[in-house]
Parts: C-alpha cells; structure tokens; sequence
C-alpha cells in the first residue's frame, strides 16, 4: 500500500470541491434562467410603454388622431367633383391632422377611397365623394 494517507485526503478534498463546484454551477443556471425570464418580461413591458409613447405628444399628452378616410370625406366635401387624388395628397400633406411615414401616400389615399362606400372611382386616379351634391 502505497498510497497514502494524505495523498487519500487530498483526492477526497479533490472530489468534495468538485461537488461543490457543480452545486455552484446548479444554482447559477437556476439564477441565469430566473434572470432570462424577467429580462424577457421586461422587454414586454418595454415594448408595451414605447407602444403606448408612440401615440404621446409634448407633455405625454394622448394625440387625438382623425382616421385618414374621415380627413378625406371633410376635403372631399369640400372640392369640386370629381377630385384627382393628387390634389387631395398634396392637400392631406399640408393637414396637420394626418401623418404618414408610406413612401407610396397616394396608393394609401387610393386605397382608402377603394375600400370606403363614400367615394366613386371615375377614373384613373379621379375620385367622387357620392354625397356630394354635385355628383351628378
């Protein structure tokens, strides 16, 4: 027997730190997945507020936004029949009540009249708001 009582000692000291290192390990991971879940939680709560920023104005005031095709119908009932949805863009451009970040605003202005029951396509790109009185 060779071996002796130290070098004994010393592999049981060995053996017990390696146990405690992966105990360590254990507990670490726990804390790392704890930690992932409320970073992810966080980022939720992140989107949601910048979300909710998006529609602030100055003084974290709510904007009141107007829908685009109500803008529209009020400039539409204004004009003379029928409209060329150029003019109506260049005149929504200068309205402060309407922004739009599209690279294409005059297919959204398009769109918007296709889809709504208010405006008649006369042409291309020529509109006519159905109730007005002129829509003859």
């Amino acid at each position: 027997m060779a071996v002796s009582i130290k070098k004994i000692k010393k592999d049981l000291q060995e053996i017990i730190e390696v146990d405690m290192l992966k105990k360590q390990i254990s507990e670490l991971e726990k804390e790392n997945e704890k930690i992932t879940e409320e970073l992810r939680e966080l980022r939720k709560e992140v989107a949601s507020i910048s979300k909710r920023m998006s529609v602030m104005g100055p003084g974290g005031r709510r904007i009141k936004t107007t829908p685009l095709i109500d803008v529209i119908e009020e400039i539409m009932q204004t004009k003379e029949q029928p409209v060329k949805v150029v003019d109506l863009r260049d005149e929504l451009l200068k309205d402060k009540r309407v922004r739009s970040k599209a690279e294409n605003f005059y297919a959204v202005i398009a769109t918007a009249m296709n889809n709504s029951s208010k405006f008649k396509k006369v042409s291309s790109g020529v509109y006519r708001y159905v109730d007005s009185p002129s829509n003859n």
